[in-house]
């Protein structure tokens, strides 16, 4: 809300040293409502300026009472919103040169206003309350600049209060990885166990009923293990700190395909058109976001199929499209856009998975200020594409 100038903002300082013309002057302002200020010389107008200016009134003989170099200083400190309104008051027929020399005299922030005499107390008036209006707008602007500055400081006490409590999210988050990685993985992976045995070990023993629901305990635990650790591998995406960089994507795909066994054993099935190029990004997330569009390129063709995988590059504009193609079962292209989603599948029922890799991908990808795409058809195959800003060669 802006609130009006105070009479003490909008007070006028003047000075005129000749006989009793300030005295008739502040005078005739009062009686027209206009609040003044009498001061003997300019040194104290200077000192009044910050205690609250409308404008200041000067008759001629005080640019010559004494050195001004106080007043053009004081006008000088302003803040930017404030150019105080000057009136000067100056024998009638004088030459040009008067405005000149005020304004040498009181500096270029001076706002300054004319009035010849012999003059009428009217014109002295309406001068005065047109400088005033003009006084009433720079401070609205003020007002302004207060409310803005009150409603940023405001914001940036909110973000940072919604920062501390994303900060605290965040360690509640690690707390709970550390908790799934270590106190639920373990009695988990000891059902799994206890059941293989049951399941290996006392088979003899059990009917045919109890062999199959030691066979699905096994199954379900070994399921459940690796929902728990692609969990951990999108939180671990999603807060890990990036390290961008320049990377070649022909040893990255390489170091990619040797990490991972069945990656590896089908190595001559997988075609890479090098040179593949360089992008900026983060080696790890990357080499997730390759191990995960590679496995998946295996997983999705059928048995009686014999693998043919691609992996190809080509530019956009400023970024690499990097493209994983194979020969598998394919996609709906209804399916295109939800399957990047988490938990999201659109694969049969009995290929092993828990819906999160693409979801990794996408995180991934987006945090390195790259895109995710697919183009697919149901029994022809899927090219998984990722774009990542290039480097030159």
């Amino acid at each position: 809300m802006i609130a009006d100038p105070s009479q003490s903002e909008l007070r006028v300082l003047v000075v005129a040293p000749t006989g009793k013309d300030a005295n008739n002057i502040a005078a005739a302002l009062l009686k027209a409502g206009i609040h003044t200020a009498i001061c003997p010389n300019l040194s104290a107008v200077a000192w009044e300026i910050p205690k609250g200016c409308g404008a200041v009134l000067l008759t001629e003989e005080a640019l010559t009472y004494e050195r001004y170099g106080d007043l053009a200083q004081a006008f000088n400190a302003q803040p930017k919103w404030s150019t105080i309104p000057v009136a000067l008051i100056v024998k009638g027929g004088v030459t040009a040169n008067i405005r000149e020399d005020a304004v040498r005299a009181l500096g270029q922030r001076s706002n300054l206003w004319i009035i010849e005499r012999p003059m009428r107390a009217a014109t002295l008036i309406s001068t005065l309350r047109s400088a005033l209006n003009g006084r009433k707008q720079q401070f609205e602007v003020r007002d302004l600049l207060q409310e803005r500055d009150e409603l940023l400081a405001s914001l940036e006490r909110k973000v940072e209060d919604r920062t501390a409590k994303l900060q605290e999210l965040n360690a509640e988050l690690e707390a709970f990885s550390y908790s799934v990685s270590h106190d639920l993985r373990a009695p988990l992976r000891a059902m799994e166990r206890y059941a293989r045995i049951l399941y290996e070990d006392h088979a003899d023993r059990l009917s045919e009923e109890g062999r199959h629901f030691a066979y699905r305990i096994t199954k379900n635990a070994e399921k459940m293990d690796r929902l728990m650790l692609d969990v951990l591998a999108i939180s671990r995406v999603s807060r890990s700190e990036l390290a961008v960089a320049a990377l070649d994507l022909d040893e990255l795909l390489e170091e990619v395909i040797d990490q991972y066994p069945e990656l590896a054993a089908i190595r001559r099935h997988i075609a890479i058109k090098a040179p593949l190029g360089k992008v900026l990004a983060d080696r790890p997330s990357l080499i997730q976001c390759f191990s995960n569009l590679l496995q998946n390129a295996v997983k999705f063709i059928p048995k009686e199929r014999t693998p043919e995988i691609r992996v190809f590059t080509q530019p956009v504009e400023e970024m690499l499209r990097i493209t994983v193609a194979d020969n598998g079962v394919g996609i709906d292209p209804k399916a295109h856009t939800r399957i990047f989603g988490m938990f999201e599948r659109a694969s049969p029922s009995d290929v092993p998975g828990t819906g999160i890799g693409l979801a990794i991908v996408k995180k991934a990808v987006a945090r390195m200020a790259g895109t995710v795409g697919v183009e697919s058809e149901p029994g022809r195959g899927a090219s998984f594409w990722v774009q990542l800003p290039r480097v030159a060669a």
